[in-house]
């Protein structure tokens, strides 16, 4: 399990911004108690720079290259590297003094772990920092103990944590859309660190592999022009040159035929691999059988005990489930499988009587068995259902080793051929000096390209492998992350939503066959569609569908993945809602900080609509509800128009902030 950040206190110190209120303390000071907390501002008056302080407290002068621009995540580096300078003066350039002597300050929480780190603001420089009871003096320490305490392989997985899930910046992907990004998330989420990190490895080292083949294979293609034109020229040697172009035409054959068959090894891997899908969907459907039916046993089992037995059925009950006696402890299948018998024939399960005479609990018996039998039928065509794409798979999988078998073969057939050809040049004649030396230095090249081929297709076979082991552990939480998604996305849509398990298959660099890799895709119904329909992409749903699909689906794998409370940042989308979806999103999100030990921080302009009202309602309820809000038109310095307008800004807000008082 995760732990993802749950902020306490931020302290901003000397910062022009942020000049503090006229009748209070000098700064930006802010405590967020469990539950929601609001900023309201206006343009200008720092409300993305304060969501990008926070960011900037948690990560310093450290992220992950281009991760902001909007392309997709797909294999980027994701380790943590250093800023450069112009973007380490990002507070600096928003004030006239270059943020000398100013500092801010974050405490948080990760799990039980509290952390308070100060920063300065015009280099982002460690100022001071504590995790639990360490002080890490330097940057690299401070990082790898942030890792540790958040369950996470690297500070890498922490800064991708926190742009794709606890901060909802303008500038942000849909993630529901991003297969890219869901993999690397469902990888740093639900996988251990280690292995977590040997994924990110195992990729690195494929595309740097990968990069390097490629560039020694364009060495080897200049060297072969330059060999062929030679030979061109001898006229000695006839027989040696009879056997050398015969090999050669054997050689370029066998090549031909092994660049056939990689040319649709990737069609009959996506068949492997939707077969895979299948079975993987089968066994998930047939454990949710498995699960309905022992549950249906036990509402039976219930029917059958009379009064208030709950000490018997609840033995009974947990030996026909576990196989194990709660009296002496026994492993006892075959009592368990006897009153498993007594149940399916209609007895007692206690005495063996005919329960069909029997006066007491008769229509609740009824119920119970007809519950079992049902869901015993659907067990069963779960498990047919199961063998059938289990065969499926099994002979897809038959046919790609086959094919991957011949493509082996034909490469051991051109090594050895290739050994061949380099004796035949070895044994022409002496005026051929320097190009016998010539193919045998371009052998020598070949030989090492084979080499690095092998090696890469070795790597990428491991690291498939490593794929499907871990998407088999993913799997288990997906049921979990579907429900829990459409619990949140059904609170902020009135249409049906879910989510589907599914594999996204994709080349770890520019050769090599795809690698299947886990995600989900979204199914939504729509006034022209009486059944959910897949949404390929964020231009399918309207814009405040797809703000808040996208919010509902981090909530899901923070609540999935997370152990204990978990906090957001939200820089609040108001122009994209209109009023009704607009207070259906603030009750979420006040409904999300409402769960136990979770933080929201709302950032707002000063709007009319039903957003803020909701958002104010909600707040207002509470004991500290003035602490609650963030007033940054009396904290930050104004602006020219906040200034000219300051009247009407000050009317809006007596009238938005009423309930407050």
């Amino acid at each position: 399990m995760k732990s993802f950040p749950v902020f306490q206190q931020l302290d901003v110190n000397g910062y022009g911004l942020y000049p503090g209120p006229t009748d209070g303390p000098a700064g930006l000071h802010i405590e967020c108690r469990p539950g929601l907390t609001l900023v309201v501002g206006a343009n200008g008056l720092g409300k993305t720079t304060l969501i990008t302080l926070l960011f900037r407290l948690l990560t310093g002068p450290s992220d992950i290259p281009q991760l902001g621009v909007g392309d997709e995540l797909g294999f980027r580096r994701l380790a943590a590297s250093p800023i450069p300078p112009f973007q380490r003066g990002i507070f600096a350039s928003r004030v006239s003094n270059r943020a000398v002597g100013a500092t801010a300050r974050i405490q948080f929480m990760l799990g039980a772990t509290t952390i308070t780190v100060e920063r300065r603001l015009d280099t982002l420089a460690l100022v001071a920092a504590k995790v639990g009871d360490i002080e890490p003096q330097e940057e690299a320490a401070f990082q790898a103990e942030v890792a540790k305490a958040a369950g996470l392989g690297s500070f890498g997985d922490f800064i991708l944590m926190l742009r794709y899930l606890v901060f909802y910046f303008e500038d942000r992907r849909a993630l529901v859309w991003d297969p890219s990004a869901q993999r690397q998330l469902l990888r740093m989420l639900f996988l251990p660190p280690d292995l977590a990190q040997r994924w990110t490895e195992l990729e690195r080292s494929i595309l740097q592999n990968d990069s390097r083949m490629r560039n020694f294979q364009a060495v080897v293609g200049k060297e072969e022009k330059l060999l062929t034109k030679g030979l061109a020229k001898i006229t000695d040697g006839v027989a040696l040159r009879a056997e050398l172009q015969a090999l050669e035409t054997l050689q370029e054959t066998s090549r031909e035929r092994l660049e056939d068959l990689e040319g649709y090894t990737d069609e009959l891997d996506k068949q492997r691999q939707d077969a895979r899908l299948s079975s993987l969907r089968a066994k998930q459907d047939r454990e949710a059988r498995f699960r309905a039916l022992e549950h249906a046993k036990l509402l039976a089992i219930e029917a059958r005990f009379p009064g208030r037995l709950e000490t018997g059925r609840y033995m009974v009950a947990h030996l026909m489930s576990e196989l194990d006696c709660l009296v002496c402890g026994t492993h006892a299948p075959e009592a368990a499988q006897m009153y498993a018998d007594r149940l399916s024939s209609g007895k007692c399960v206690v005495c063996d009587s005919d329960l069909a005479k029997s006066e007491q609990i008769v229509e609740a018996r009824e119920v119970a068995d007809e519950r079992v039998a049902k869901t015993a039928h659907q067990m069963e065509q779960a498990d047919r259902e199961l063998a059938t794409t289990t065969r499926e798979r099994e002979m897809a999988e038959a046919q790609f080793d086959a094919h991957t078998a011949e493509m082996t073969q034909l490469r051991a057939e051109i090594a050895t051929r290739s050994a061949r050809l380099a004796q035949i040049v070895e044994m022409l004649p002496p005026d051929e000096a320097a190009l016998r030396q010539q193919r045998t230095e371009l052998a020598a090249i070949r030989s090492r390209l084979e080499t690095m081929k092998a090696e890469l297709a070795e790597e990428r076979a491991t690291f498939r492998k490593f794929v499907e082991e871990c998407t088999e552990a993913l799997l288990s939480s997906s049921a979990e992350i579907v429900a829990t998604f459409e619990q949140f996305a059904g609170k902020f849509l009135s249409e049906r939503v879910s989510l589907t398990w599914t594999s996204r298959p994709a080349a770890v660099g520019q050769g090599g066959e795809a690698i299947p890799f886990p995600a989900f895709e979204l199914n939504m119904t729509g006034s022209d569609f009486s059944d959910t329909v897949r949404r390929a992409g964020p231009d399918d749903v309207s814009e405040s569908q797809r703000e808040f699909i996208d919010l509902a689906f981090r909530m899901a794998l923070m609540r999935t993945a997370g152990q204990g409370a978990a906090g957001l940042v939200i820089d609040t989308p108001e122009s994209s809602l209109d009023a009704v979806f607009a207070k259906r999103a603030g009750d979420v999100l006040l409904r999300f900080g409402a769960e136990p030990g979770n933080t929201v921080l709302v950032t707002s302009n000063l709007v009319e609509g039903s957003l803020l009202p909701t958002l104010i309602s909600g707040i207002a309820t509470t004991p500290e509800k003035a602490a609650r809000l963030v007033d940054l038109f009396e904290i930050a310095r104004p602006t020219a128009a906040v200034t000219a307008d300051r009247d009407e800004y000050d009317e809006l807000r007596a009238k938005l902030f009423e309930p407050l008082r």
